[in-house]
């Protein structure tokens, strides 16, 4: 194993799948406090810790896609293939 497909091996294996588990938690995270605003409409001090919360899940939101950006951004400058085609040729029927 090459120094390539090391790092492809961690991005896929590792990396990606991190990512996509924690983006939707800070969704549903962020979901969820909207909803609390909604319900605490009218006591403004749990509003106020909603709110809070709520902004602490859009912070989160944007770090992972920043995160998830950047990593894209080096596999790209590397020239990594990070995806796992299947080579669909050998399945076609010959006409």
């Amino acid at each position: 194993m090459n120094f390539k497909e090391f790092i492809n091996y961690i991005i896929n294996t590792v990396i990606t799948p991190f990512f996509s588990i924690f983006l939707g938690a800070a969704v549903v995270f962020f979901l969820w406090n909207m909803m609390g605003v909604y319900r605490n409409n009218d006591n403004p001090e749990e509003l106020a810790k909603v709110k809070k919360q709520a902004m602490w899940g859009i912070i989160a939101i944007t770090v992972m896609v920043s995160m998830w950006g950047l990593v894209n951004f080096v596999t790209g400058s590397l020239k990594l293939n990070t995806t796992d085609r299947i080579n669909l040729e050998r399945f076609e029927r010959p006409l």
